[in-house]
């Protein structure tokens, strides 16, 4: 399985900096960036198939913004 810390190396080459980027656009980086094994694809629920990889993407963009060091969209729009 794909650790998160090859998935970040890989969004940090393959991402903009600087301006957002829709989930649609990081998903589809990480898909054609890295080599995704049988354990990634595996479904996470088996109701849900949403392969696992998608799941870490997702729980990895979580933590990052958590700890700040990236910023979501809503934290980019004007206050008003």
């Amino acid at each position: 399985m794909t650790d998160n810390l090859t998935i970040w190396k890989a969004l940090q080459r393959h991402i903009p900096k600087m301006r957002w980027v829709p989930l649609s656009e990081i998903l589809a980086t990480v898909q054609i960036q890295i080599h995704l094994d049988e354990e990634d694809l595996d479904r996470v629920r088996s109701r849900s198939g949403t392969p696992r990889w998608e799941s870490n993407v997702r729980h990895l963009l979580w933590m990052k913004r958590q700890t700040g060091s990236i910023r979501g969209r809503e934290s980019q729009r004007p206050r008003s």
